[in-house]
């Protein structure tokens, strides 16, 4: 089975809880409750901007800031929310 990631940045969607909600308060399974809540993105950002937000969460994910910068600058242009 596939690991769901959420479609803004990228944190794994492992369990329920962890899920975003739209604007009737149903579940969004795209996105985390972090990036997306009642249907709308939690932070009006660029791309740059939020892999700069995210990569402050390196250690977190069990890596340095500057690796969690790199691997946010890889990862976020194929995702939903960034793709062009």
């Amino acid at each position: 089975m596939e690991k769901k990631i959420c479609q803004s940045c990228a944190m794994p969607l492992d369990s329920d809880d962890l899920l975003g909600t739209n604007k009737d308060g149903s579940v969004n399974h795209d996105y985390c409750k972090y990036c997306y809540k009642d249907g709308e993105f939690t932070d009006d950002v660029s791309m740059d901007e939020y892999i700069e937000m995210c990569s402050q969460f390196g250690e977190q994910a069990g890596m340095t800031n500057e690796q969690m910068r790199e691997y946010c600058a890889a990862v976020f242009p194929t995702l939903k929310r960034w793709k062009k």
